[in-house]
């Protein structure tokens, strides 16, 4: 053998067993799964190479039989967006909604989400792009409901992110003094809407109609609310309120002593005799105090000096009627229960 012989075996790669085939046909996702079931890393592959089964096509088996990746659910990272939100993180929050959107591009409601977290933050020029988006999206179908005369249209998910986005900037509206704005804006929602979201947007721009020196527009925005079950109590507080702004003490007082009936508790959290802040809204139940305090934090700031003295004069001439009231006559089922425990006979 010649010195250029061995060179050229010395240079020439030495095949080894431990090295795998570069190119294995893909097996189809059963036949992967019954080979990997069936044969040891370190048992001979059984397609015959003679070589371990993890130097053959162990790899190539392995990934034939992994499941495909499945695209993120955008309802779960809506859904997890929205708990992040409600646990005060607006940017992990919006990270999240971000998401969703990437998944789904026509998920409006994410949109509401990620202009919500903005609210947030502080990001009131960012939130109001994002809200604004959804806005002009949800304008016709708005549009077309109203034509209709439609009232419950928080009812239909498709239409709850305009209602929210809505709302949203009116609130932001009225925080930033564009009353008018405010009252626009939230007009868009009590137009088509007179449930629970309905109601409260209505209160909220009848506050802004008072900042505006309107009370006998804010009084006549709030008279439907008031017929309405959802609106007992908090719309008649505002509709005394907008009547004594007016100048109509005698109405404002009729409807100051319906708010009262409905719950007593409105007084005492008004005049700041009981100061608590509630965060749980859920806790807020129809007559309850919790309600009367969370009336308080969003309604009260218009509550002047003047129609908190008008307020206090309406208390202490309830509780003057009280102390001077006669004992109820005993009614006909009291009167025999009195009967029955002394034991005598009820009158015929």
């Amino acid at each position: 053998m010649t010195a250029k012989d061995k060179e050229t075996k010395r240079a020439k790669p030495k095949s080894s067993q431990s090295e795998a085939p570069k190119e294995l046909k893909e097996p189809s996702p059963e036949e992967a799964r019954v080979r990997l079931a069936a044969t040891g890393r370190n048992d001979s592959c059984p397609c015959g190479s003679g070589k371990k089964y993890k130097k053959c096509h162990l790899p190539v088996d392995e990934r034939a039989a992994a499941p495909a990746p499945t695209a993120p659910d955008a309802q779960e990272l809506l859904q997890n967006a929205w708990r992040l939100f409600e646990q005060r993180r607006p940017g992990a929050a919006e990270k999240e909604f971000r998401a969703a959107l990437a998944v789904a591009p026509d998920l409006t409601d994410a949109r509401v989400g990620i202009g919500m977290s903005r609210l947030a933050a502080g990001n009131a020029d960012g939130a109001k792009e994002e809200l604004g988006t959804v806005l002009a999206a949800g304008e016709a179908k708005a549009a077309e409901l109203r034509a209709k005369g439609t009232k419950d249209a928080f009812s239909q998910p498709e239409v709850q992110p305009y209602i929210r986005a809505a709302h949203a900037l009116g609130c932001l509206a009225y925080d930033e003094e564009r009353y008018e704005d405010a009252a626009k804006d939230l007009g868009r929602v009590y137009d088509i809407d007179e449930g629970t979201v309905g109601i409260e947007a209505r209160l909220i721009a009848a506050k802004a109609l008072m900042k505006l020196e309107r009370g006998a527009d804010a009084a006549a925005l709030l008279e439907p609310a008031t017929k309405l079950e959802t609106g007992k109590g908090r719309a008649d507080l505002g509709l005394a309120l907008a009547r004594f702004s007016a100048g109509s003490e005698p109405e404002a007082e009729a409807s100051l002593n319906v708010a009262l009936d409905a719950n007593p508790h409105y007084g005492k959290a008004l005049l700041g005799r009981v100061r608590r802040r509630v965060e749980n809204v859920a806790a807020a139940q129809p007559g309850s105090l919790e309600e009367a305090l969370l009336y308080t934090q969003t309604y009260g700031d218009v509550w002047t000096d003047a129609a908190k003295a008008f307020l206090e004069k309406v208390l202490d001439g309830r509780a003057e009627t009280k102390r001077g009231a006669p004992p109820a006559e005993p009614t006909e089922d009291a009167t025999a229960a009195d009967a029955a425990a002394a034991d005598v006979p009820p009158p015929a």
